[in-house]
């Protein structure tokens, strides 16, 4: 479980971004379906991820965790300014509590996943093939 250990707290950060949207997800499908629908993927993504920081494969999961984090603060910033189509009804609200700590939480991940994601690769030791 040397992942877990490595990247405990990403996953954390993945967990309450899931959990977050996970709670929402029957208002959006009643409200606007479509959204709902993004609401499932990005659930469904966050679990992916979260599997692949578990894994040797890593590195996938900070990258879909990057693209999840910021797909959703894009997606916050554009209901919250301009709307979406059939989406109207948050414009303007921008302190919503569970919006504003999901935003944390999703910014949190994007600067976690780039220093991740920068980090060197570990030198292969060549010492005992000589």
């Amino acid at each position: 479980m040397t992942h877990l250990k490595d990247h405990w707290f990403a996953l954390l950060l993945l967990i309450g971004i899931g959990f977050i949207h996970f709670k929402d997800i029957p208002d959006k499908l009643g409200e606007t379906p479509y959204l709902g629908w993004l609401y499932i993927l990005l659930v469904a993504g966050c679990a992916a991820a979260g599997a692949w920081l578990l894994s040797s494969h890593w590195k996938n999961g900070y990258t879909l965790g990057l693209l999840i984090s910021a797909g959703a603060i894009i997606f916050y910033v554009l209901t919250r300014s301009t709307g979406l189509p059939n989406a109207t009804g948050d414009i303007g609200n921008w302190a919503e509590p569970a919006g504003i700590i999901s935003l944390i939480l999703e910014a949190a991940f994007v600067v976690v996943a780039i220093v991740a994601l920068r980090r060197p690769a570990p030198a292969l030791d060549t010492s005992a093939a000589d």
